[in-house]
């Protein structure tokens, strides 16, 4: 059975920078991120996308230092896509963030070439992961297609941004209702291939205005989104707190658990909670979000302890 990464893998919150601002880097083990992205894509300069593949060796160990996964957005291009990759994929890197897929082969071409970098590199077959984005109208019409052309690939994502560009759609709230088709494709279509989905009911963008973006965030979780990119260290608690089981999810998912499983021991596979009808489903909902609450709090020790032992705190 393919590896679920809807059950096993926590990454609420996905801080991008520009991987050519080291001031930002410097300082990314401290953002609580659950994984930082170092971006040579849409926040580098073309000028300088080139020259800033020689800082990525070092700056994915400085990133990493808080126990935060590290993915590099590489560009995906013909002329800067396999030279991102080779200077990307070095020992503390955990994935590759691949923007504009199109097409599986797209997928199957990036996954020889991380097999070919971790041999000579001495790195774990299959470590580094891919995380693909649909950002143009072929590749959302394709998503299947490139979500199920790797085992590498652990969450799937839509462009909003260019998505819009690419489609002449307007982003507002107007077209919410719109929007909500290709959105809950990405949920489907990643729910169905054990990949993580990971976005907003909305643009990124906004990262200023707080209250929104958390009020995005919470309706996002409730549509089956597991997380999302951020471009602000700011949103990064919002997005770890709104993307993590409420204590009052949690509490009830105890209560029902315990009560299904004294009705399963009385020979019934359905029962009553509250005055609504109880039964399998409901349990193994339960189950998942008990599971999911224990991983991020496992998470949250490791990223803590990591951040001690830098600062000695």
């Amino acid at each position: 059975m393919e590896f679920d990464y809807t059950q096993n893998l926590i990454r609420r919150s996905r801080l991008i920078m520009p991987a050519n601002e080291r001031k930002y880097v410097e300082k990314a083990h401290l953002r609580n991120a659950d994984a930082v992205v170092l971006d040579l894509e849409d926040s580098v300069p073309v000028s300088e996308k080139v020259a800033t593949r020689a800082v990525l060796k070092d700056s994915i160990l400085l990133a990493g230092k808080g126990g935060s996964d590290v993915l590099v957005r590489v560009n995906h291009t013909n002329e800067l896509l396999k030279g991102d990759v080779e200077a990307s994929v070095w020992p503390g890197l955990d994935g590759i963030f691949f923007p504009k897929v199109e097409t599986g082969e797209q997928v199957r071409a990036l996954d020889r070439l991380l097999t070919e970098l971790e041999r000579k590199r001495g790195i774990p077959p299959g470590q580094v992961k891919i995380s693909i984005i649909a950002e143009t109208l072929k590749g959302y019409l394709n998503v299947e297609e490139t979500t199920s052309a790797s085992d590498r690939i652990d969450s799937l994502s839509l462009g909003t941004e260019d998505f819009a560009t690419n489609t002449g759609m307007e982003l507002s709230e107007a077209t919410y209702h719109g929007w909500l088709i290709p959105r809950m494709q990405i949920v489907f279509v990643a729910h169905a291939y054990g990949k993580l989905p990971l976005n907003l009911l909305g643009s990124m963008a906004g990262f200023s205005d707080t209250v929104g973006f958390e009020k995005m965030a919470v309706l996002s979780y409730k549509h089956g989104f597991l997380g999302s990119s951020c471009i602000h260290p700011g949103n990064v608690e919002i997005l770890n707190r709104c993307f993590s089981p409420t204590q009052e999810e949690i509490e009830h998912s105890r209560k029902l658990i315990d009560v299904f499983e004294r009705s399963l021991a009385a020979g019934r596979a359905s029962t009553t909670l509250d005055g609504r009808m109880i039964d399998y489903p409901h349990y193994e909902r339960a189950k998942q979000i008990l599971a999911r609450s224990a991983k991020i709090e496992a998470l949250e020790q490791r990223k803590n302890m990591a951040r001690r032992a830098v600062t000695g705190g």
